[in-house]
């Protein structure tokens, strides 16, 4: 560590580099004016020491390192930032400041901006797991434990789906071979609706449906999955492979509207007619994918490959957000039991 002497000023001055741990930057230090070169070389020392404790470790930094980290694509990603950047005040200060008094202030002033318990607990997972991160890869102390979640109001009505009957009143309603066959396909595969836009000719094989990416507007073109589980291949059962035989058949890229898939604006129109048109209890068009889930689980389907066929995460999102139905299934499963266990004794006394 030398130090270097200013011959015109007759003072010491030190110059040099220091990295920043999270960045992986290097930046120059240059500070000039010292009497002695004893307090010049002293003061690098210290600067340097300073340095490795305070690490630069912004929220914001760390956060974006953490994303990096998640298999998610950049729409899910960019919707964590744009919650954060909105509701989290320290967004962009520095990760010391995130004290306990601080965060707990932050959790509690959170109450008064008008928002669901869900959407709250979800901008608390997210900081949570910024902390953690920090304190995992840099020794940042966390004080995320004072993040408690919110307590969410659960009701066994929660989702609004359709059945198999309903759903062919509906579709009888619907104008259009197109639309008729994206419905379709939506109420028998249990695709997400930008999933099935962004499905090429192809992609489908036989009674194979790849589903590898999707697609919201045609001008943005195709992006990436929700997660990386999200890439999977559907199973059509023959009536549904019927209905889009003629969409398949024709010279265009696209399944569900031919050179450019069908507009999101006239898909939400020609539902709501048709809804409206059959008389069926209204629900959105993404139901039909609850609607579907719904219909595999009632009928004892096993949740592992209705996790699966969804493309969800993980079986625990499928547990936690078709619970009330496995509370139907767990019934009827002792009921299956029970009639077993009392065959079986009767043949025993026979």
């Amino acid at each position: 560590m030398p130090a270097y002497k200013d011959t015109q000023r007759g003072t010491w001055y030190v110059k040099f580099q220091v990295t920043d741990p999270l960045t992986g930057k290097r930046r120059a230090v240059l500070r000039r004016g010292f009497a002695t070169k004893r307090e010049a070389l002293d003061y690098e020392a210290k600067h340097r020491t300073e340095g490795a404790e305070t690490r630069h470790t912004a929220f914001c930094v760390v956060f974006e390192e953490w994303l990096k980290s998640l298999e998610a694509s950049e729409e899910t990603k960019a919707q964590k930032r744009n919650w954060l950047q909105r509701y989290f005040p320290l967004f962009d200060a520095d990760m010391k400041k995130l004290t306990r008094p601080a965060l707990q202030k932050w959790r509690n002033d959170l109450a008064g901006q008008g928002l669901a318990p869900r959407t709250m607990n979800r901008g608390i997972g997210y900081v949570r797991s910024v902390c953690d991160y920090a304190e995992k890869l840099y020794g940042v102390p966390s004080n995320s434990m004072v993040l408690t979640r919110y307590k969410e109001q659960k009701t066994e009505n929660a989702l609004h789906v359709w059945t198999i009957e309903e759903f062919n009143r509906f579709i009888e309603k619907v104008n259009g071979e197109y639309y008729k066959a994206y419905f379709t396909f939506l109420f028998w595969t249990g695709c997400r609706r930008s999933e099935a836009l962004a499905v090429c000719r192809d992609d489908i094989t036989g009674n194979k449906a790849r589903i590898w990416h999707a697609m919201k507007h045609y001008k943005n073109g195709f992006i990436p999955l929700k997660t990386e589980s999200s890439k999977r291949t559907i199973t059509l059962d023959p009536r549904t492979l019927e209905v889009l035989k003629p969409c398949i058949d024709r010279a265009s890229p696209f399944v569900f509207g031919g050179d450019r898939p069908l507009s999101i604006t006239q898909l939400q129109v020609r539902f709501t007619k048709a809804v409206k048109a059959s008389g069926v209890p209204p629900i959105r068009i993404h139901d039909l994918r609850h609607s579907h889930a719904t219909i595999l689980i009632n009928n004892g389907v096993n949740i592992v490959a209705v996790s699966k066929r969804l493309g969800h995460s993980s079986i625990s999102m499928t547990l936690e957000i078709y619970t009330h139905l496995l509370q139907k299934t767990d019934d009827e499963m002792m009921q299956t039991i029970e009639n077993l266990n009392n065959s079986y004794q009767n043949r025993i006394t026979e």
